[in-house]
């Protein structure tokens, strides 16, 4: 059966002539859910696309609106995951009839019986194109695999199937606020809240890549070791501080920085988050505002140095903390480790212009210096990078001036910790 009519979306000027709901096919989009249901890169995803959907969908010279093959890249990476799987397709079919496994429930298990070879049958995708579309490439893919094989790969794709909905020749009206429902109205759950779910779904078994490290390692500051524990925020179950950063914000940023702390040794979770809550004690104490939390749970209002902007900064700036351990010889997890970051990270404070009496500026002044809104991330994390090698105030030195010197510290920096 062909599941694929193949015509792009064209919206239509009347609204009663409308014969199907179909979008516009994201050949990335496909591409990528077959790499995550095989669970491995799609290779010259370009040229398989147009090997198994050319008969399908390659357009007419009348045919408006598509390009042929499809613009992908040439490797698909995948997300993943020890059970690849989707939710239910949406289908809606005219023809059919459903009858119950068991007459005595008429309302439960039943089977859906059709003729193919019917003129009035009708099978239409509501809602998951691009997931059948998916998993016909990956099978197809599968099966050129095992071509020699007796065995012949099948996927069976989870459907839920609407009957009649809509009659066979009149506009699909309520298929397409099934769609509008599904893809429109509902909300996705928060990143953190799933972040937080990560290591339940794993079970036992440790983390397949620095993402997944990650997450153990952000949980292991939320929960148990270092300043940030009780204050990391999980949106939308009122966990944690307000304004502090949340929990996908500072996994997000851990994982940038696990290569730099592996490459430096530092291996393993136990290590690596003490190094990590260890630089993030020692950087709250240069701050001076580290005792800034109200008995309530709440920062003080001039606090920003909990912000997610200022962590996940800081985060980018271990490798110049770990520079800093090297080059006094001091071993990178120990008090005296510790001690001296907070006494380093004082410095580089000043010299970067961010203390005001004594303290981490205040949030008036930390917006005043660009370091919210646009860009300000970038900016303050040039400011952090530009003191990172200098006692000399840069204070006096402009914009471009500062994300030279930065780029020019991180360079060396990094290219130090690879020796």
């Amino acid at each position: 059966m062909q599941w694929w009519p193949g015509t792009p979306h064209s919206p239509h000027r009347d609204p009663q002539k409308v014969q199907a709901i179909q979008r516009s096919l994201d050949w990335k989009r496909v591409a990528q859910i077959a790499a995550y249901l095989l669970q491995k890169e799609i290779i010259e995803a370009p040229r398989q696309i147009d090997r198994y959907f050319k008969a399908i969908y390659e357009p007419r010279k009348a045919d408006p609106g598509r390009q042929w093959p499809p613009k992908v890249p040439r490797v698909v990476g995948f997300e993943r995951s020890e059970f690849p799987t989707f939710a239910n397709v949406l289908l809606h079919v005219n023809g059919a009839s459903v009858v119950p496994l068991s007459h005595s429930q008429p309302r439960g298990a039943a089977r859906l019986l059709f003729d193919e070879n019917d003129k009035d049958l009708r099978f239409s995708v509501i809602d998951g194109q691009h997931r059948i579309n998916g998993a016909f490439l990956a099978v197809r893919i599968l099966q050129d695999e095992v071509r020699k094989s007796t065995a012949r790969p099948v996927w069976e794709i989870p459907a839920e199937i609407f009957i009649d909905l809509d009659a066979r020749d009149a506009p699909p009206r309520r298929q397409a606020q099934i769609f509008i429902d599904v893809n429109f109205y509902q909300k996705k759950v928060d990143r953190s809240l799933v972040t937080d779910l990560f290591p339940t779904a794993r079970g036992p078994r440790g983390p397949l890549d620095d993402k997944e490290r990650a997450q153990d390692l952000g949980r292991l500051l939320m929960l148990d070791t270092g300043p940030l524990v009780g204050m990391i925020q999980i949106p939308g179950i009122r966990f944690g501080v307000k304004d502090v950063v949340t929990l996908a914000t500072l996994a997000s940023a851990i994982e940038d920085v696990i290569p730099v702390m592996s490459r430096a040794g530092i291996d393993g979770l136990e290590p690596q988050v003490e190094f990590l809550a260890q630089c993030l004690n020692a950087w709250l104490q240069a701050t001076g505002r580290k005792e800034e939390i109200t008995s309530g749970g709440s920062l003080e209002p001039d606090n920003v140095a909990y912000q997610g902007r200022v962590i996940v900064s800081f985060l980018a700036f271990l490798p110049a903390c770990i520079w800093k351990l090297r080059r006094l010889k001091h071993p990178l997890v120990s008090d005296k480790a510790e001690a001296t970051l907070a006494t380093w990270l004082r410095g580089v404070m000043t010299t970067a212009g961010l203390l005001y009496k004594g303290k981490f500026l205040p949030r008036k002044l930390f917006g005043a210096k660009g370091f919210l809104g646009s860009g300000g991330i970038a900016r303050f994390r040039d400011t952090l990078w530009a003191a990172a090698r200098t006692g000399t105030p840069i204070t006096h030195l402009s914009e471009a001036a500062i994300a030279s010197r930065a780029e020019r510290n991180r360079g060396r920096i990094l290219k130090g910790l690879a020796k």
